[in-house]
């Protein structure tokens, strides 16, 4: 388990998963998941299909929990769906558009689905906010391009200024370019308007630059949860950076030592991952001497998101 200080730098807690389980017959969507959705940018993340879509869809009150108990904002999220709609906002990965509508008048129809009282003045506002400008305003959607698409979904998800967004692969299929304005826009509603964000994304390197808290899940079970400094702690694994001479000599026997994870030459020095820190550290100065080597410099690297990732869930795996 994590640190009980998450909980005090979680500055408040939104909504909340206690020991949900979801069936869909006999599979098993969610099961016994515990969660906490913070104020601020919120990372959802785990392998394609182990709940993560579900635990959305959950929150939103469209399908009810085979066991537990959801809340977000202090509302049932089943009982009280209707309340809980009327504070969040949508972005899943496949939407669809009324291609034959402009971007104003998609937004003006969806004003009115929604049954929130949006001036024409703050629609056009909302579209430059997210980057359309009087240009796209009244061109068919089917002329936009993906990003631009992209980016009307968001102004959509936006109406009625929600407290919370819900953004289901929101850089899916966007070149790099247009993934970045995406989550440059995403951490400028966040500081400037207070929106919080609930992000489910499988390009973790994305999530590492805007998140304030992680939530890690694997076959719809919860395996971490906490900043990104206390996922980084819960990592078993760690890399070193070894400049040693001549390094393949001790490439050759690092291969041999059962903690190694991962090992590689790059730039003429030793990347090696390790499961257990202390014991490398031990043993690489006897096989620096047994190889005929000599050390010239050795660091840390810090784990990233996709390392944490990736230990957790082979983590799970071997138990």
């Amino acid at each position: 388990m994590l640190k009980n200080d998450w909980f005090i730098m979680c500055s408040e807690v939104i909504g909340e998963f206690k020991s949900v389980t979801k069936r869909f017959g006999t599979i098993v969507a969610l099961d016994g998941l515990s969660l906490k959705i913070c104020r601020g940018i919120n990372g959802l993340i785990g392998p394609n299909g182990v709940g993560k879509t579900t635990a959305i869809r959950l929150s939103l009150g469209l399908i009810k929990p085979s066991a537990g108990n959801a809340e977000l904002f202090g509302f049932d999220c089943w009982n009280k769906s209707n309340d809980i709609r009327s504070k969040v906002g949508v972005l899943y990965e496949k939407f669809a558009f009324y291609d034959h509508l402009s971007g104003l008048e998609q937004l003006k129809l969806m004003t009115k689905l929604k049954g929130v009282s949006v001036s024409l003045v703050e629609i056009k506002e909302l579209l430059k906010l997210v980057e359309l400008d009087a240009s796209a305003h009244n061109r068919r959607i089917s002329g936009y391009s993906a990003g631009m698409r992209q980016r009307l979904g968001l102004a959509q998800a936006l109406l009625g200024s929600p407290e919370l967004v819900f953004l289901d692969e929101p850089t899916s299929n966007l070149d790099p370019l247009n993934r970045a304005k995406i989550l440059e826009l995403i951490s400028f509603l966040n500081k400037e308007q207070d929106i919080s964000f609930l992000i489910s994304s499988h390009i973790l390197s994305e999530l590492e630059k805007i998140c304030d808290n992680f939530i890690l899940i694997n076959k719809g079970k919860l395996l971490r949860q906490g900043t990104l400094e206390q996922m980084f702690d819960k990592s078993d694994i760690t890399t070193f950076i070894v400049k040693v001479q001549p390094a393949e000599s001790v490439e050759a026997l690092l291969k041999n030592e059962e903690y190694v994870e991962t090992l590689s030459i790059i730039d003429n020095s030793l990347h090696v991952a390790v499961r257990d820190a202390e014991l490398f550290k031990r043993r690489l100065p006897l096989l620096i001497s047994q190889a005929g080597a000599s050390l010239d410099e050795m660091g840390i690297v810090k784990p990233d998101l996709e390392a944490v990732f990736k230990s957790a869930v082979e983590e799970v795996q071997k138990n």
